[in-house]
């Protein structure tokens, strides 16, 4: 966890690995490239059946692996910092919200984890994570860094959703 976490004065910043960024990269990559192989190379060879199926399995491969690896890609090249908890706000790459504002915090996403974060004036900002951060490296950071200075609000409800994911 200490890996992750970079603290300096009145800072602390969530950032990832080279090498488990370079992992996600070449994963997503390669994941693309079979996507690839399968329509230029296994379909055009293929019988209906067979060509089918490859059309069936490389586009969406392709698709979604290559739209994964693009936002890999721009998220290595930016820096290695995802959040930061800085002078009472809690930024990520293109957003930004006041501690004292926030009233819930928690995990959402399908194939990247993004933290939802709901502010008192009804704001949802999303902090993307791009799986290169262990969840509880986060939750730590939030739970140390974020609830003790939030609202009441947030206190309740992250005592609530730890309740639950601890039952």
């Amino acid at each position: 966890m200490e890996n992750n976490l970079k603290i300096t004065d009145g800072k602390v910043e969530v950032v990832y690995l080279k090498f488990w960024a370079g992992c996600m990269v070449f994963s997503a990559g390669l994941m693309t490239l079979a996507g690839l192989f399968i329509l230029f190379y296994i379909v055009p060879d293929s019988s209906i059946v067979r060509a089918f199926f490859g059309i069936l399995i490389g586009i969406p491969g392709t698709l979604f692996f290559g739209a994964k690896l693009l936002q890999l890609l721009s998220v290595v090249l930016d820096g290695k910092t995802l959040l930061a908890v800085e002078n009472g706000y809690l930024e990520g790459k293109k957003q930004r919200a006041a501690i004292n504002e926030i009233t819930d915090i928690y995990w959402s996403g399908l194939s990247f984890k993004v933290l939802i974060v709901r502010t008192a004036n009804k704001k949802k900002l999303k902090f993307n994570t791009y799986n290169l951060v262990n969840e509880n490296v986060i939750e730590h950071v939030v739970e140390t860094y974020v609830v003790p200075h939030g609202t009441p609000e947030l206190k309740t409800n992250w005592e609530n959703r730890k309740l639950q994911k601890s039952a």
